[in-house]
């Protein structure tokens, strides 16, 4: 929050300075008036990058967000599935499995989510994982009825470590393409503010304010834009609701 009120306040100062300095007279812009059609043209492309730019930008980070809340959604769902099938396993696995089942998802919420921010992950929540897959390869292959569920439950955790991979790679950020949005928004809204600069700008007082204004919005967007970069920070975030609901979930099976 800070941090995009301080860019927002140093974005508008240098931009009114600019302005200040740079201003031409109403003189001069009288002068200049027949090439203000081709400074119009080139206004309204650099504004016209900018905004496909950003929507662009803004339909990679809502898909991103879009799959982490499915994914996680999935993921959440197979561990109560696993735990759901633990039913006639023979003790004292049984209880271990279980054990294990019920705390994947407090680990995630609570330790591994938080992390994610920052592009990281829990060891605790892998050791868990681990120690999942140990406990079900060495259940027993008969009769059968242990032997389906045992198949059942390693199907869930390949299934659980696969989507535990994809939400730690877009933990690590956008990819390529997102990153070029995110490079051409903020340049389009660096060249809305410097394009007027550079061709000559009336220092009024209302032209002034006006780019001042501007500038203010484009910086408080592309701060915005900044923050989203991955689907675990920013303000469209995606919370572990998914594991904080299984995890009481598992807490009432029998």
């Amino acid at each position: 929050m800070w941090t995009a009120l301080v860019v927002v306040i140093a974005s508008v100062v240098v931009t009114a300075v600019a302005c200040l300095l740079l201003g031409r007279s109403r003189a001069h812009e009288q002068a200049d008036d027949r090439d203000a059609d081709s400074r119009g043209f080139l206004g309204a492309v650099i504004s016209g990058l900018f905004i496909v730019a950003l929507a662009f930008y803004v339909v990679i980070v809502w898909e991103e967000n879009g799959t982490a809340e499915d994914n996680a959604a999935r993921e959440a769902a197979a561990v109560a599935d696993a735990c759901w099938q633990t039913g006639v396993l023979p003790q004292p696995q049984r209880d271990h499995v279980r054990q294990l089942l019920t705390s994947y998802p407090k680990l995630v919420a609570d330790d591994e989510w938080p992390r994610l921010a920052a592009g990281g992950s829990d060891p605790g929540t892998a050791s868990a994982l681990t120690s999942l897959h140990a406990e079900i390869l060495a259940l027993p292959s008969a009769p059968d009825s242990v032997k389906s569920a045992r198949e059942r439950i390693l199907e869930r955790l390949r299934e659980i470590t696969d989507l535990r991979r994809q939400r730690l790679d877009q933990a690590d950020g956008l990819d390529n393409t997102g990153r070029l949005m995110l490079f051409g928004t903020i340049a389009g809204a660096v060249g809305m503010i410097v394009f007027p600069l550079l061709i000559g700008f009336s220092g009024r007082t209302r032209h002034v304010l006006q780019m001042c204004v501007t500038a203010a919005v484009l910086a408080f967007v592309c701060v915005v834009c900044v923050g989203m970069q991955q689907p675990f920070r920013g303000a469209l975030r995606v919370e572990p609701d998914s594991f904080t609901k299984v995890a009481d979930e598992l807490a009432g099976i029998p």
